[in-house]
């Protein structure tokens, strides 16, 4: 059940940390943060469509869904098949996804193997950057960039302050990828990030930063 969010989140955290990579699902004020570049509800037009990727027990989900009340299209990956199972029941059971239940198509899968060029007005990523290689980071966001239409927004969100907590603990090499992997954020925000803002209700706290391609 829904309710069970965290249990679930917890259980895949240490069953697939490879493909997690937290701790905690994200707060609902980092979820309202992360919707915030998408239209108000009465302003969504039909042909709109969203693309989320790695949503896990869906706590973004529901805000997007909520948002977009019945309209456009609504089309989300994950890889992690307990996670989908999750999803889906809260989707077929939780009135916040009613309106747009037949409009959500739910994926399991890489969203690297989406073909789908300039299809999208706003990409919500929760993927967790740090646990990929550089490279992977990079084609993840030269993706999205090819994914979203001329305008449309990529929304993500990164962890405040790991990095200086985590150094004394992890190797002179996985401080060089992290490192690697920052670099790589910052250049694709320094090219379209519009604004980002510092969520310090969540554990532990989140920086979501707003890009917009076009």
């Amino acid at each position: 059940m829904a309710q069970f969010a965290p249990v679930t989140f917890l259980k895949q955290t240490i069953n697939a940390f490879h493909t997690t990579g937290a701790i905690a699902p994200s707060s609902s004020f980092v979820a309202r943060e992360m919707i915030r570049a998408m239209p108000d509800s009465a302003s969504i037009p039909e042909n709109y469509r969203v693309l989320e990727v790695g949503p896990g027990t869906g706590p973004f989900s529901a805000e997007i869904a909520q948002r977009m009340n019945g309209r456009g299209q609504f089309d989300v990956y994950e890889i992690n098949p307990e996670f989908v199972a999750h999803l889906q029941e809260r989707i077929d059971r939780e009135a916040c996804f009613q309106p747009m239940r037949a409009k959500i198509k739910l994926c399991l899968g890489n969203v690297m193997e989406l073909d789908a060029p300039g299809t999208y007005d706003a990409i919500v990523s929760g993927l967790p950057f740090n646990i990929f290689a550089p490279d992977d980071v990079r084609k993840f966001f030269k993706h999205f960039r090819a994914l979203a239409r001329k305008g449309g927004t990529l929304s993500f969100f990164e962890y405040v302050g790991v990095r200086p907590l985590q150094k004394p603990f992890v190797s002179k090499e996985r401080r060089h990828r992290v490192k690697q992997i920052a670099g790589i954020v910052q250049e694709f925000a320094n090219a379209y990030q519009y604004d980002e803002k510092i969520i310090l209700p969540n554990m532990p706290p989140a920086r979501v930063r707003h890009l917009r391609f076009g």
